[in-house]
């Protein structure tokens, strides 16, 4: 009698320690969910840009400037693709792709403090 409780208070024992472990884990790792990423920044010195994930210094969100992108596509059957957020000469912009059939065509550029069209490349103007 006494050893089949000596071996269910030591079975309590490891359970309740892989408990505590696995409570720990989560407590640690959980804690980063609550916690914003970090802001990863990768530099192009080619072109004074720099390529951002942090929406920390803007104004305008990036569904905010596919809106105003679509309002200067002109071309039948164009639409805009997913903004990228860059720092360009010191300004934060969303460079909006101009997309026909899967392919990029272009890009409208959106100053993402003002929602300001400055231009872009592939024929889209201003």
């Amino acid at each position: 009698m006494i050893k089949k409780s000596t071996r269910i208070l030591a079975l309590v024992g490891v359970m309740l320690t892989v408990l505590a472990v696995v409570a720990l884990a989560l407590a640690v790792f959980g804690s980063s969910e609550n916690n914003p990423p970090e802001e990863i920044i990768s530099t192009d010195n080619s072109d004074n840009t720099t390529i951002t994930d942090s929406t920390d210094n803007v104004k305008i969100t990036s569904t905010e400037a596919q809106q105003i992108a679509e309002k200067y596509i002109k071309e039948v059957g164009a639409t805009v693709g997913i903004p990228k957020l860059e720092e360009i000469d010191g300004e934060m912009v969303y460079i909006v792709p101009v997309v026909i059939n899967g392919t990029n065509v272009g890009e409208i550029d959106i100053n993402a403090m003002t929602g300001e069209n400055m231009g872009g490349a592939g024929g889209v103007s201003v």
